[in-house]
């Protein structure tokens, strides 16, 4: 797979279009926290987002909600817990 992160530059002029707030973009990137967003934003230190993450953020935006609930059907079958809605993250 080849990838390469957005800019700084294009994660901003897309967060504008999507006219979301830092929290919203957390959120849809699956990020913790709006902070988390704030350092992937920050032109002095750019570090790219992971492709995961942009995937399921781009995903969110793309999909009707009814293949987004297909998608965390599947992943609660293979075991995950998925609340969208929920503060927080565990990986356990």
């Amino acid at each position: 797979m080849l990838f390469r992160s957005p800019t700084v530059a294009q994660m901003k002029q897309w967060k504008e279009k999507l006219q979301f707030s830092g929290a919203q973009m957390a959120q849809i990137l699956g990020l913790k926290t709006a902070r988390r967003w704030r350092d992937y934003a920050d032109e002095n230190k750019p570090q790219g987002i992971p492709p995961a993450n942009l995937f399921m953020g781009a995903a969110l935006v793309t999909l009707s909600q009814d293949e987004i609930d297909r998608v965390l059907d599947t992943m609660r079958e293979v075991g995950a817990t998925i609340d969208l809605a929920a503060d927080g993250e565990t990986h356990s």
